[in-house]
């Protein structure tokens, strides 16, 4: 199969995953229970008052017609107008995006500072006390919920300690000493999730490089096991760890939106779950297939630059999902 068959296929996968989610997303929010028209108009309604009014919000319509009008606006960019307030989803997206993302990108970052050299260690020491202690304490943190770690942390820094503020957000052109002073402990909780789960791909593919040939001729030379492993180890285990963070990527922004709830952060996750509690289903479902659009995008690419990279790689993604489980 040539490269342009492969790279139209992952094109077509991703259409198909991108109405896929869309229809989901539309079908599900219009199950929750609720009326945005109720909340607007308050209990003591009358019912032709909330006739009325679903009918100026185009409620009332067929949902084909509705999730049609949906789809056909998104094509042009528009995500529709909040029923609340009338503005643009776009426009409530925009400031949230950025918070959002510094929070995903320092926890990416700081998982990884923590995944490598724990991995290192439990590859090297895998018959030792430190590599079973690594091992059990990524197996540990793989089972603490994110919004748990989070309280854990919160009480010990800030209420015990008061080192660092439990809660709210500063931009960063406003104060940035007390904008990285806020992302501290959310990045910290989304890193230390994260990273218990990439300890195990860091710690397989580290021991995949231990039986290569290469390895033993380095340390037959005189190198110490971590020159050797620093060496070889972090070249040859780069594709798999990108991998695994591509799909990883999912995850995080879920683990993102419950840690931005925890610490109150005015990111995308705060915009849903307010959206939500109010029955705004247009922010709902712009918000939701947003971060739908955003994970299909970041896959994509991962797929396009292993095609281009090396057409071969792309068969050996499954063995790479599966090495988590040595």
């Amino acid at each position: 199969m040539n490269l342009a068959l492969r790279v139209g296929r992952r094109l077509g996968v991703f259409v198909v995953s991108l109405l896929g989610a869309s229809l989901l997303i539309f079908l599900v929010t219009h199950a929750l229970p609720g009326d945005v028209a109720q909340v607007l108009l308050g209990t003591d309604a009358t019912p032709e008052a909330l006739a009325q009014l679903r009918a100026q919000l185009g409620l009332d319509r067929p949902l084909p017609v509705q999730y049609l009008e949906w789809i056909g606006g998104m094509l042009t960019g528009d995500f529709g107008h909040s029923h609340l307030n009338g503005q643009s989803v776009l426009a409530l997206l925009a400031p949230r995006i950025a918070v959002t993302l510094w929070l995903v990108l320092f926890g990416l970052v700081g998982s990884l500072l923590i995944a490598l050299p724990a991995g290192m260690v439990a590859a090297l020491k895998r018959r030792s006390w430190p590599g079973f202690t690594i091992s059990a304490a990524a197996q540990v943190g793989m089972a603490i919920p994110v919004f748990w770690g989070g309280i854990l942390l919160v009480l010990v820094f800030s209420v015990w300690l008061r080192w660092l503020p439990a809660n709210g957000y500063v931009p960063l052109l406003k104060n940035p000493g007390q904008w990285a002073s806020h992302l501290v402990l959310p990045a910290i909780t989304l890193a230390a999730v994260q990273a218990a789960v990439l300890i195990r791909y860091v710690r397989s593919a580290f021991l995949e490089v231990l039986d290569e040939d290469y390895y033993r001729t380095a340390r037959s030379i005189g190198w110490t096991p971590m020159r050797a492993l620093l060496r070889h180890g972090v070249r040859n285990a780069a594709i798999s760890l990108v991998t695994v963070l591509g799909l990883q990527l999912s995850s995080v922004l879920v683990g993102a939106i419950v840690v931005e709830s925890v610490f109150t952060l005015p990111g995308l996750g705060s915009l849903l779950l307010m959206s939500v509690d109010r029955r705004d289903l247009v922010v709902v479902q712009g918000t939701v297939m947003f971060l739908v659009l955003a994970v299909l995008l970041i896959s994509a690419l991962v797929d396009f630059s292993y095609l281009l990279i090396d057409p071969r790689q792309s068969s050996r993604r499954a063995a790479t999902q599966g090495a988590g489980s040595r």
